[in-house]
């Protein structure tokens, strides 16, 4: 007869009694608390009054953040739960259970420190060797916003309902004049109707102006854009004495257009163009290293990337940009403004156009050679796969925070936690 290895669920006890027997040494979660125990963590500590109730060890409850970003739970709830049903959760709690809101105010509290957060583990990264710098590799990707696109409206539509509250909110204070002529009780609350249009008046001037400010601030990079392409074309008149080739451009203009949009549920996000069509979101940005790691970061509301090539440069750690020699980054990055600022000691390998189908890039790249063209291919090998990573294998699509502050700490959380189980990869491979 054949014997089998049967469950006995009633043990006393399933795991051993030392924590550290529960996972084997080369764990992501083992690593997650090491690294975490080298943080200086003097200012999160200096916080905690000593009043009320014993609070839980910071180090325990950023290890439980960390390591549930960086498998994938992003929710305090979620985490919560993990405490109990999680061999590598109940590791790091200690066999504790901190509450979905002890979880969720901590990284509220301390969500403005993740930037320096962010820099610190890479410099730890750095002391065991597990950060190597020379080309960095620059991207973008669209995070949907915490907010619907259906609570967008565009300034067209503002000033058609701006119309129409301004004519019921006439329309209730005749109604309420012959009510009172003709002491006639109304089923209506006509002052509660006319204090709810005019508060809707209110939120649609108040999204009115932000649209006008927008517009006046894009109208001064698309003036100068707008310029230096006029005169482009007059020199080239000039010089060859024919018209140039292409459309005219047209002048940008100080008026907002109809269908710039505000959103009320989160007015600083955008609706932006990605590969499913429109969507409520903003922009995430990220620089990496030959072996995927992420060395800069940061998330804004712009809609393309011309603008973010230098700054996304400026995101890495002021100790390791020495280190960087090429910055690589495809068109939508590409402008003279992007090559001639670039710091002195990086080399800008930017694509002019867009790669051909079945072609190299001997067109593409300013200045061209074969070092940079070799440099230039390994983007898509090391940039475009920590996305894939991030959104199809963590599943992180979607901010849970709203406003531009927000967002980018909690971009800057997301690629925290990304780099954890990245450098973990890097020391066991």
């Amino acid at each position: 007869m054949i014997s089998f290895i049967g469950a006995d669920r009633e043990q006393v006890s399933f795991m051993p009694h030392d924590l550290n027997d529960w996972l084997p040494e080369d764990h992501l979660a083992s690593f997650v608390v090491d690294i975490v125990s080298k943080m200086d963590l003097r200012q999160v500590y200096s916080s905690y009054s000593g009043k009320g109730s014993t609070p839980y060890d910071p180090k325990l409850l950023l290890s439980l953040i960390f390591y549930g970003y960086s498998t994938g739970v992003f929710s305090s709830r979620k985490i919560e739960t993990s405490t109990y049903d999680s061999v590598a959760f109940r590791f790091i709690a200690g066999n504790h259970h901190p509450d979905h809101d002890t979880i969720a105010s901590f990284r509220k509290n301390f969500l403005p420190q993740l930037k320096g957060w962010f820099k610190e583990i890479l410099l730890i990264g750095n002391e065991l060797g597990l950060i190597k710098l020379g080309n960095i590799f620059i991207d973008g990707t669209k995070i949907q916003a915490n907010a619907s696109k259906h609570k967008a409206m565009s300034y067209k539509r503002m000033n058609q309902l701006e119309k129409q509250l301004e004519c019921e909110i006439e329309q209730l204070i005749t109604l309420g004049q012959q009510q009172d002529e003709k002491d006639d009780k109304s089923t209506i609350d006509i002052p509660d109707e006319i204090k709810r249009r005019k508060d809707r008046l209110v939120k649609i001037n108040t999204a009115k102006k932000v649209i006008e400010q927008r517009r006046k601030e894009a109208y001064k990079e698309e003036k100068a854009e707008f310029d230096k392409k006029q005169e482009a074309r007059q020199k080239y008149k000039k010089e060859t004495g024919k018209n140039p080739p292409g459309r005219e451009p047209k002048e940008p203009s100080t008026e907002p257009n109809d269908k710039d949009q505000y959103n009320f549920t989160d007015p600083e996000s955008r609706i932006m163009k990605t590969s499913k069509g429109f969507d409520q979101c903003y922009n995430a940005q990220i620089a990496v290293n030959d072996d995927m790691v992420i060395v800069g970061n940061y998330a804004n509301a712009h809609h393309n990337d011309k603008q973010e090539f230098l700054p996304t440069i400026e995101s890495v750690a002021d100790e390791l940009k020495p280190k960087i020699t090429s910055a690589v980054a495809d068109t939508g990055y590409y402008s003279q403004q992007n090559i001639d600022n670039c710091p002195i000691n990086i080399k800008p390998i930017i694509a002019k156009s867009k790669e051909k189908h079945n072609s190299y890039i001997e067109e593409l790249l300013s200045p061209t050679n074969d070092k940079e063209k070799e440099i230039y291919r390994k983007r898509k090998h090391t940039v475009e796969p920590v996305f894939g990573i991030i959104k199809e294998v963590l599943g992180f699509r979607r901010f849970s925070l709203r406003g531009k502050e927000n967002i980018d700490n909690e971009w800057g959380l997301v690629c925290l936690s990304y780099n954890l189980k990245r450098m973990f990869n890097l020391q066991i491979a």
